[in-house]
């Protein structure tokens, strides 16, 4: 009887071990989905600050306004096409994203609250394993390394999500999309017609660097 009461009581132990082990993983895990919910600041080239955190279905407003101050040729690059507006159904599908297939994180400009770029990928129907990416930043602030900061953080995420590489397509005159895709190590695939697609192996986070001129402001923003 006595043994059979100090097992159950060292079971009951074992048990609320395990219950508390696990607590703390959530508590953990919930701390991570918070902070990477916030966001991480980022300081530019010129000296500004941007926050960049994951799109949100509220964040519609933002899409459309920064894409009014994309210029012709920018809405170009980036559609491939010309494009004179989102539509209400556009601003629901960039925005209302699952995080896992679909992912987009955005570029605030800490001063303002206006958004100023954003990346996304979707993952492929017949490949798991790989994403199509997009990379967009309205004109004011090209040429300052932003571009090349929300690929960097975009690839952190599909990483996590299981997806080993990217596929882009690009404009055979966009020559800052060409020159993001090389600082990325990205291969070319093919050319067609006036595209040209590049893929991206996707490497462990560890090894990647962020671009001399462009530094994390801090810890994760909070």
């Amino acid at each position: 009887m006595v043994h059979d009461e100090i097992t159950a009581a060292a079971a009951r132990e074992r048990r609320k071990s395990w219950l508390a082990a696990a607590e703390r993983a959530r508590q953990a895990q919930q701390a991570r989905r918070t902070s990477a919910s916030a966001g991480y600041r980022v300081i530019v080239r010129d000296g500004s600050e941007v926050l960049i955190r994951p799109v949100r279905a509220a964040d519609a407003p933002l899409l459309a306004d920064g894409f009014s101050r994309l210029g012709t040729n920018s809405r170009w690059m980036r559609f491939l096409g010309p494009k004179k507006r989102l539509s209400p159904a556009e601003l629901r599908y960039l925005t209302e994203v699952d995080h896992r297939d679909h992912e987009a994180l955005g570029a605030l400009d800490q001063a303002s609250g206006r958004g100023v770029g954003i990346a996304r990928y979707i993952r492929q129907a017949g490949d798991p394993q790989a994403a199509e990416v997009a990379v967009t930043v309205v004109d004011d602030w090209q040429r300052l390394g932003l571009g090349t900061v929300l690929l960097a953080q975009l690839a952190d995420r599909a990483r996590a999500a299981g997806i080993h590489r990217f596929t882009a397509l690009v404009a055979t005159e966009n020559e800052a999309g060409i020159r993001l895709a090389r600082r990325m190590n990205a291969e070319f695939v093919r050319r067609e017609a006036d595209t040209l697609e590049y893929a991206i192996t996707l490497r462990p986070a560890d090894t990647r660097r962020w671009p001399r001129q462009l530094h994390p402001s801090g810890s994760p923003h909070r």
